[in-house]
């Protein structure tokens, strides 16, 4: 074979895509290492058969056999496609580029041979559709995009219309308020009767017949201030589960809502690993100790002992050598042996003494390595190991991990649930078990009423679940901070109202996650002085009552501290005393006649008649 063909074979062999030669009566000609790799063949099985023996008989490769017999038919050079095959379960796609090889004839250049190189462009062509999809995909995206800001354009204009017809109706109102507050004036400010009973502050007592007025005895009496809300029914403690160790979950034992006692098995770790760092913490424990053993014994270590017998052995090389040079000398002086002898005993005595300092020096290494500073680093190095030994053993011991209280169990959410076979790492929340020996109503209130309510305060509870139920409870916690996301409502703050040791009969009807309605007494008085709203009178900034004194029947202004108002009555702090006899208004009117005023107030600032 010529230097030519082998270079043209090394070519072929090199070349990454397959490359076919089909002579024009259908014998394969050539097939290189690429092609038989890209379709399973022998090379040896393809060269010199039928191409139809080699390929058209094959299943799944219609298409490229009929693009190489479409080349070999029409004899046009230049032509490329893309075909389809199945390699075995592997769709493929397939370029066929098709040429001709041509020989010079008498007649001029004739082809004879169908030249086919196949590129497998599988990836190229899903990369090219891939791209496709995600630019369709894109464009939807868009498209949806376009009309969601059309929609938002739309409502924003419906919104600032909505709006302008709200300021509209807010305006309307403001006035008709303004006009009703005017004609409630007009009637408050009317001449005044000037035969009338009301005696001003500041004018004393004055001699009125009682009798003919209507008059009220004070009397102490409950007063109760609760503040309702709404709220759903929580266990009063929960307890969460963390992974002490990372490793792999190889059982759970307790599954969501499932009831467990304390120390029951809860899930339990693949030990594999953790036994392997158990066995090389105990070997290096083991190495580290046996270690100080020879270190407290250095003097008989076997380093100790090879260094002393090399110094004792460089001693006695040391002796013969200085009677070695001692005979030289002498027998150069009586002129048997030549100079060169005398210097070669002078450098066999010079060696043996640096030897000699050489192995002191090695002695004194040694017996270093087992000085106090020696000794303390390997106790350091014991201690160490010992506490990485009592690490691994704790680690083993955490493997099984169980339910330090009893309750219910409630099974951490996330993307991987906790299951055989998932990975955990050190620290990371396993699952939570509720305390049920508890129960708690978990609500929220609003920044005003958050101020009224203290921990300690006692509570009712009932509920639509359990309706012929009604629970006392405990304020346990109030938020001293807002929940996040208070909404339109203004901030909201969590407390929580602790329920009373339940009975048997009671957990039968209640259950987590109920909806509960919470009473809280937020203000209590036992004897409580009530006054009606009506009775008292706001003057000067300050509040009074007409008292009939019980010796002359005089009535006189008194002023009075008020305290919280109820729907008809006010409790007055000081200034009346149980027994004391007020008088009414006429009528039972007064300025706190007018719904949403303290109590006493006149809508003007002006005591009413």
């Amino acid at each position: 074979m010529t230097a030519g063909g082998d270079i043209h074979r090394a070519l072929l062999e090199g070349v990454s895509d397959g490359v076919l030669a089909v002579g024009l009566d259908g014998e394969v000609r050539l097939a290189n290492p690429a092609l038989c790799r890209m379709f399973g063949l022998d090379p040896g099985a393809i060269v010199g058969r039928s191409f139809g023996e080699a390929f058209v008989a094959l299943e799944g490769l219609d298409e490229f056999t009929d693009a190489v017999l479409d080349a070999v038919a029409e004899r046009s050079s230049g032509r490329r496609q893309i075909v389809s095959v199945a390699l075995g379960d592997d769709p493929r796609s397939l370029s066929v580029s098709t040429s001709y090889l041509t020989a010079e004839r008498a007649g001029g250049a004739e082809p004879v041979a169908v030249i086919a190189v196949i590129a497998d462009v599988t990836e190229v062509r899903e990369l090219r559709e891939t791209e496709a999809r995600q630019a369709r995909v894109i464009e939807t995206q868009l498209d949806e995009l376009r009309e969601a800001y059309r929609d938002l354009e739309t409502r924003n204009e419906a919104i600032l219309a909505m709006r302008k017809r709200v300021r509209l109706a807010r305006g309307v109102a403001v006035l008709f308020v303004a006009g009703l507050f005017l004609a409630i004036g007009g009637w408050y400010v009317r001449p005044l009767d000037l035969f009338s009973a009301t005696v001003a502050p500041d004018a004393g007592a004055v001699a009125v017949d009682a009798g003919t007025l209507s008059t009220l005895t004070v009397e102490p009496q409950l007063l109760r201030s609760t503040l309702a809300l709404r709220g759903l029914l929580a266990p009063g403690r929960v307890e969460e589960v963390v992974s002490p160790i990372e490793s792999h979950v190889v059982e759970v034992h307790a599954g969501h809502g499932q009831r467990v006692a304390a120390g029951d098995v809860l899930v339990a770790f693949d030990t594999r690993q953790l036994a392997e760092e158990h066995r090389r913490a105990e070997i290096e424990y083991i190495k580290v100790r046996e270690r100080l053993a020879v270190l407290e014994d250095w003097p008989n270590s076997a380093e100790m002992t090879h260094a002393s017998h090399a110094l004792r052995r460089a001693r006695g090389a040391l002796e013969d050598a200085e009677r070695q040079l001692a005979r030289v000398d002498f027998l150069l002086e009586q002129g048997i042996v030549s100079a060169s002898e005398f210097e070669a005993a002078q450098r066999s005595h010079g060696d043996r003494q640096l030897d000699l300092e050489a192995a002191e020096r090695e002695l004194a290494a040694v017996a270093a390595k087992g000085g106090a500073e020696g000794r303390r680093l390997a106790r350091l190095e014991v201690e160490n190991a010992r506490g990485q030994l009592r690490a691994a053993e704790a680690k083993l011991d955490q493997a099984t991990v169980r339910a330090p209280i009893a309750g219910i169990v409630a099974v951490a959410g996330g993307d991987t649930p906790l299951a055989r076979g998932r990975s955990v790492v050190q620290g990371e929340l396993l699952l939570s078990i509720a305390d049920l020996e508890g129960l708690a109503v978990v609500t929220d209130v609003g920044e005003v009423d958050v101020r009224k309510i203290e921990t300690g305060q006692r509570a009712r509870i009932s509920g639509p679940g359990f309706p012929e139920l009604e629970i006392g409870g405990t304020v346990a916690r109030v938020s001293s901070r807002a929940a996040e996301g208070g909404g339109r409502g203004g901030p909201k703050f969590e407390v929580a109202v602790d329920l009373d040791r339940l009975d048997a009969a009671a957990w039968d009807l209640v259950r987590v996650g109920m909806s509960a309605h919470v009473e809280i007494v937020v203000h209590e008085r036992p004897e409580a002085l009530l006054v009606p709203i009506g009775a008292v009178e706001r003057l000067g900034g300050a509040a009074w009552v007409r008292v009939v004194d019980p010796d002359t029947g005089a009535v006189e202004q008194r002023a009075v501290e008020l305290g919280i108002t109820t729907l008809d009555s006010v409790e007055v702090e000081t200034g009346l005393a149980a027994g004391d006899e007020i008088v009414l208004p006429a009528g039972g009117g007064g300025a706190f006649g007018v719904p949403g005023l303290e109590a006493g107030a006149s809508p003007f600032g002006v005591r009413a008649p």
